[in-house]
């Protein structure tokens, strides 16, 4: 049977348009999973669906923006992309997905009695500001009259404050990913939530595990995400 997306009741009301910080998003599942693994659930997400449940009676949705960007391990690419490509699937005009780049970067060993030998890691790139370049874009294009960021990290505070003095018009709200409360952030935008919290959300917007669509295409949870040792997307 078919997947049954969540349809918006299009009105006269306020537009809100959703920012998440992928990679904040990632790290804070994968930081409460360690304590309590039942949150293993929730990496197979319906992104909108979740996203809606914070909207008021007089709101309704314009855009869920993800920023992320493609891991260079393969495994964990095809993960993300059978992640993303569903959600993109279900909601094609209301998911945005935007990828930054992976670079590599000059690191000494720090480990203690470690070699202190330099080596190379993965560095994420560009996420951050393409989040922080869109909101302000959508601010001065009044795209939508409450913007809700999704992330922990005090990168964002000068967007917002620029939001806060330019764009009075527009309201700001802030969801926090598990563990990553940020008091700058609480400071800048008083109005937020900490999504650990809000389990029954979680709960309410998992998928099946097979996702079927009227076309004929399919996709299914990836198998390593139902094991114990199981990955979440970045």
């Amino acid at each position: 049977m078919p997947y049954v997306q969540l349809m918006n009741n299009t009105s006269s009301k306020k537009i809100v348009n959703f920012y998440i910080d992928g990679f904040n998003f990632y790290f804070g599942l994968k930081r409460i999973t360690e304590h309590k693994p039942d949150w293993r659930k929730f990496y197979w997400l319906d992104l909108v669906k979740f996203c809606s449940q914070f909207l008021e009676n007089n709101e309704v949705l314009g855009k869920v923006n993800y920023f992320t960007a493609r891991p260079i391990n393969n495994e964990k690419r095809k993960r993300q992309n059978i992640l993303l490509n569903c959600n993109r699937k279900l909601y094609p005009e209301k998911l945005i997905v935007t990828y930054g780049r992976y670079a590599s970067k000059n690191v000494k060993c720090k480990a203690f009695g470690g070699c202190k030998k330099p080596y190379e890691e993965p560095e994420e790139k560009e996420t951050d500001v393409n989040l922080a370049i869109q909101m302000i874009i959508d601010s001065y294009e009044k795209k939508c009259q409450k913007m809700i960021l999704v992330s922990g990290d005090t990168d964002f505070v000068p967007p917002l404050k620029i939001i806060k003095n330019k764009h009075k018009h527009i309201q700001t709200m802030i969801l926090f990913p598990p563990g990553h409360r940020s008091t700058h952030l609480d400071q800048i935008c008083p109005y937020n939530k900490d999504l650990e919290k809000q389990k029954p959300k979680w709960n309410k917007a998992i998928m099946p595990d097979k996702v079927e669509f009227v076309d004929g295409k399919f996709y299914t949870i990836p198998e390593k995400w139902k094991k114990k040792n199981a990955v979440p997307v970045q």
